[in-house]
């Protein structure tokens, strides 16, 4: 969407160290600035910013970045969003020549259209639960122990029961139809000419994006008349499968405590923030989504799940391991005694019961377990068939074999059958996919990060620490020299850099996106601070480790390189390989692997 120049202009506009001394204490401390992480909790603080370097790297969680990086993280946004922010806090205006950008402000101009008429709803339902109309909504407020200081907080309302209360309203404040039926608020009468109100005779509840602006309603009856909740339709600001209720006020409390709370209504939601949960958030008339996942997963990969105790509620359950195996998000799921949902449960039983509940989750696949082979042992041979056949569909989507392993075993005991029959017919399923498998794998930067060549991993570190010593060695060796892929990826960059610019600007060679394993490589190098006695030495001692590799393995690692491009659709990095691997076999004596 913008430019290389336009990127480059915001991105020095703003230095690293004020923009995040805004939201964390920064203390200087050699030639960083350290304090705890915005992203986890910690006591003991691992998270550095390098002035110089304009990058902030946390040794505790692994994140890190540049000030586009920092600014998405903190606040949940995209990239491009990122972009605009930072460029508005350095009064940057952004230019106006992109091929989209007519239809871009067109439709932005529109979207500000819905988001007036729907913050002028919202308060001509705010004042209407304030009024006498509304004494009776206040009253059930009051009887379900809705609090007043919820009430303001979440900016419940009240809709009349008349017919167009509301669209009146907004006529005079100079709506027009189009934008109210664009909006959700208004419906076009089907046998005569006119429009009516969506909402009328219900407790309203507005429904805010990240951004904590209104973009839908949800209403609830006070009666036992049906439907008993009514939301937004879907418009151009809402997609309830790309929304979670309130989760505008439950993502810090997310970030700080590391999971989610979800819930499945809106009272649910607000008893939790109510008693003091205030990292719960719920889905609106639908099961969880890939959407919520992506949003959530901006602040935290665990969520903790409370599900109605019915058959229904436990069917959806079962229904979202589909979803959450392959996500790489961990999930629990709560059990509340009695059968209660949050808001009752927590009225009767108050906030340590309820803390009590959440600490004693168990993991997803647990849960499953337990409902699938609920009094497995004694069950028929032909029950015992049957629920296997339903553990192995679900164990075989587990995304690696340690945990296939383990509810194999489960399963085996459970049912009383062996675990080597399990084996048997987990293999014949063989169900899980490949798309699954290469999104569930570790990254090689993390867990295997013992693994790589050490001498590489010095040397990358030296080059993006001393500049003018990465001078020296350009024509001393170059980044096909290097075996482990990630090293090799980051050799390029910086061998790259040095080649058009002449210079290293470490928080330039972070990719605006993509490349996550390669980011979080610089950033952690660019902070690191290791005292090197001599750095010549140790550059020429890792360059002779480098050159003396038996070449073979050399092309072995090629080969995985290769691999991993065309897995990741590298076009340009797939093709600069290959003629590295043409250049290797033309050598005597050489057999490229495989072929």
């Amino acid at each position: 969407m913008f430019s290389e120049d336009t990127i480059s202009r915001v991105r020095d506009s703003v230095d690293i160290v004020d923009l995040i001394s805004g939201y964390v204490s920064l203390k200087k401390a050699g030639k960083n600035h350290v304090g705890l992480c915005p992203f986890h909790s910690e006591k003991t603080p691992s998270f550095s910013v390098n002035s110089d370097k304009q990058i902030f790297h946390c040794f505790g969680c692994g994140v890190g970045g540049n000030v586009f990086k920092f600014i998405e993280l903190q606040e949940g946004l995209t990239f491009p969003e990122a972009v605009r922010k930072l460029a508005e806090r350095s009064g940057i205006r952004l230019p106006e020549n992109d091929r989209n950008f007519s239809q871009e402000q067109k439709t932005g101009d529109e979207k500000k259209k819905l988001l007036g008429v729907l913050a002028d709803a919202a308060y001509f339902f705010r004042r209407e639960l304030e009024e006498e109309s509304g004494s009776s909504a206040r009253s059930y407020l009051t009887k379900r122990g809705v609090s007043d200081q919820i009430v303001k907080d979440f900016a419940l309302g009240y809709a009349r029961p008349e017919w167009d209360s509301l669209l009146k309203f907004l006529k005079q404040k100079g709506h027009s139809l189009a934008s109210m039926q664009n909006a959700g608020l208004v419906v076009k009468r089907a046998e005569s000419e006119g429009y009516y109100d969506r909402f009328r005779g219900r407790i309203m509840f507005p429904i805010r994006d990240i951004a904590d602006q209104v973009i839908a309603f949800g209403g609830r009856v006070m009666d036992d008349s049906l439907p008993k909740y009514l939301n937004s339709p879907e418009t151009p600001l809402y997609s309830k499968s790309n929304v979670l209720y309130c989760l505008d006020k439950a993502k810090e409390a997310a970030r700080k405590y590391d999971h989610f709370i979800i819930v499945e209504g809106y009272l649910d939601a607000i008893a939790c923030h109510q008693h003091g949960v205030r990292n719960a958030t719920a889905t609106l008339g639908t099961a969880l989504t890939e959407g919520h996942l992506r949003l959530m997963r901006r602040f935290t990969k665990n969520i903790k799940l409370i599900f109605d105790p019915d058959p229904a509620g436990i069917k959806a359950a079962l229904r979202s391991f589909d979803l959450l195996a392959g996500s790489g998000m961990v999930a629990k799921v709560v059990s509340l005694p009695g059968g209660d949902d949050p808001d009752t449960f927590l009225k009767q039983k108050g906030y340590d019961a309820f803390s009590s509940c959440l600490k004693q989750a168990v993991p997803l696949m647990d849960f499953v377990l337990s409902q699938v082979v609920k009094e497995g042992g004694g069950t028929t041979i032909a029950e015992k068939v049957a629920k296997a056949g339903d553990m192995i569909g679900f164990i075989a989507k587990l995304p690696t074999s340690i945990e296939r392993n383990h509810y194999l075993k489960k399963t085996a005991e459970a049912l009383d059958v062996s675990e080597s029959d399990l084996r048997q017919e987990l293999a014949k399923a063989a169900t899980k996919p490949a798309s699954v498998a290469r999104r569930n794998e570790q990254p090689a930067g993390s867990a295997r990060q013992h693994q790589r060549p050490k001498a590489e991993e010095i040397l990358i570190h030296l080059l993006l620490r001393d500049e003018t010593l990465a001078k020296t060695l350009l024509e001393e060796i170059k980044p096909e020299d290097f075996s482990d892929p990630l090293y090799h990826r980051a050799a390029v960059k910086i061998f790259a850099a040095l080649a058009k610019n002449g210079t290293i600007d470490p928080h330039k060679l972070l990719a605006d996106e993509g490349d996550e394993e390669l980011n979080q490589l610089i950033s952690y190098f660019s902070v690191l601070e290791v005292d090197y006695d001599d750095p010549q030495k140790h550059c020429r001692d890792c360059m002779d480790l480098i050159k003396q590799r038996d070449p073979e393995k050399k092309i072995k690692m090629l080969v995985k390189a290769i691999q991993e491009a065309e897995a990741q659709g590298d076009s340009a990095g797939l093709a600069r390989l290959m003629e590295e691997q043409k250049e290797l076999s033309r050598r005597p004596g050489r057999k490229i692997p495989g072929k």
